[in-house]
């Protein structure tokens, strides 16, 4: 079963895709986990994301969360989540990821959001 917040009224979606890291956590030992893979951020709420990578990544395991990093405006990003949903798209699998994040990072990602939001803008106006 897929789910995902369509109707989340703050989604951020990327006309570019968002390259990003990431590594698996285990939750009991925050810090320690796997080597970096790569992904794509496609958009973003403060309540989580939705990426792609090449990784086929266990549905089912609860016992691990995933750290995502990736820039917005030159800010370095953290995110830590759980898959909720995930859908193989040819080689590639997109993730649906809840966040785990406090209301201080939530607030630092909105008004990152904002910031890019404000400066596509500008440059639409150009």
């Amino acid at each position: 079963m897929m789910l995902y917040k369509r109707e989340e009224p703050f989604r951020f979606h990327f006309q570019t895709p968002i390259p990003a890291t990431f590594k698996i956590c285990q939750l009991d030992q925050l810090g320690k986990g796997s080597n970096l893979g790569l992904a794509q951020v496609l958009d973003v709420s403060p309540n989580g994301l939705r990426m792609k990578t090449l990784f086929d990544l266990p549905l089912k395991e609860k016992n691990f969360l995933l750290e995502f990093n990736f820039k917005i405006n030159e800010k370095q990003i953290r995110i830590l989540g759980n898959i909720v949903w995930k859908k193989r798209e040819g080689s590639s699998f997109t993730y649906g990821i809840i966040g785990r994040e406090d209301e201080e990072t939530k607030h630092e990602l909105i008004e990152e959001l904002k910031e890019l939001s404000r400066n596509s803008q500008r440059k639409l106006r150009q």
